[in-house]
């Protein structure tokens, strides 16, 4: 099940889920920084303070990229080729990205 998201039936939903592969952890303050390349065309990612992130082959995170809020998980579809940026919103903190399997 390379790079896929299943939905994983419980009592009353479904939620996304799939399995995991590399691991990195970027930690971000006032300025944009990079993860290494993703390496799976499905990501998760999740903050442990409120961030704005990016994603291309050399991105730069600003205020007006995508909001992350803490302790929230996004699950995205990238290039395997591509990088995440991050920027603090107001605190700095660690971003969590881990590739699909």
């Amino acid at each position: 099940m390379t790079g896929k998201i299943s939905t994983c039936p419980v009592p009353g939903g479904t939620f996304p889920a799939m399995k995991p592969g590399a691991a990195q952890t970027i930690a971000f303050a006032a300025a944009s920084v990079q993860s290494a390349a993703i390496g799976s065309p499905l990501v998760r990612v999740a903050a442990t303070a409120d961030c704005h992130i990016a994603i291309g082959t050399n991105p730069t995170a600003s205020a007006a990229s995508m909001f992350l809020p803490a302790k929230w998980p996004e699950y995205l579809v990238c290039n395997p080729t591509d990088k995440i940026a991050v920027i603090q919103d107001t605190a700095g903190g660690n971003l969590s990205v881990v590739a699909g399997a």
